[in-house]
């Protein structure tokens, strides 16, 4: 059965300021805080979100536009590692009232792939997180990233979570806290501090609680790291 993630965000904003933003490269590339982007109006054209995470390798989602409505509904095939075939991406927009308008998004087609299941996770966790920096640049205040503003740095780009493998990295940041103790793409945490991690979740869960500083021991799949943490950055 192929897995699939929804989530959905009221955005206090009018609905044609929230699709001028969702619809502009330059303002996607503002609340997205990406390296590049195309964003296509036009059924057929490609999508590129293209992100600077500070890592060894370029951090890019891409898909086409499938189906476009505008002030209503877009519509992506999109490109997933793991997956012989794109999956979709629904963006609804619906106004609430003059003020406020509710953005929804539903990602669908994921495969039972290893790869596909961790990128799932991956989009389960972050699409909540793409629509609340929408929302903070819209109403003009910091993103939220979960209880805290400002989480410690572990410097660990994650590419998802299942239960057999843990956390797999996909990247880790130069010169940060994971690079120095030897931290690689590709490595699979499977703890932290003793708590396991089944789903992206779980790292999120500590990381809230975590302060810089602080020393936490990291069980992989073949080692044990100990890694310092690190100021919050933007």
């Amino acid at each position: 059965m192929a897995l699939e993630t929804s989530t959905d965000h009221v955005i206090k904003e009018s609905l044609e300021r929230v699709w001028q933003a969702w619809t502009d490269p330059k303002e996607v590339r503002a609340w997205l805080n990406l390296h590049d982007a195309l964003i296509p109006l036009t059924v057929g054209e490609p999508l590129l979100w293209s992100f600077n995470r500070r890592g060894r390798v370029e951090l890019a989602f891409r898909g086409t536009l499938r189906e476009i409505t505008p002030q209503a509904l877009c519509v992506y095939d999109w490109e997933v590692p793991g997956n012989d075939t794109p999956t979709s991406v629904t963006v609804r927009f619906e106004k609430v009232d003059e003020k406020q308008t509710r953005v929804s998004v539903r990602h669908t087609g994921f495969s039972e792939s290893l790869r596909s299941r961790l990128e799932f996770d991956g989009y389960d966790h972050h699409w909540w997180h793409y629509l609340e920096r929408l929302a903070g640049y819209l109403e003009y205040r910091p993103f939220q990233f979960h209880s805290t503003l400002t989480p410690p740095k572990t410097g660990i780009i994650p590419l998802g979570v299942t239960p057999e493998t843990g956390m797999v990295v996909q990247d880790v940041v130069v010169n940060s806290a994971a690079e120095a103790v030897g931290m690689r793409a590709g490595d699979e945490i499977r703890s932290i501090d003793g708590i396991a991690l089944t789903e992206m979740e779980d790292f999120h869960r500590w990381l809230d609680e975590a302060v810089p500083g602080q020393q936490a021991r990291f069980e992989l799949k073949d080692r044990t790291l100990t890694l310092v943490l690190r100021p919050f950055t933007a």
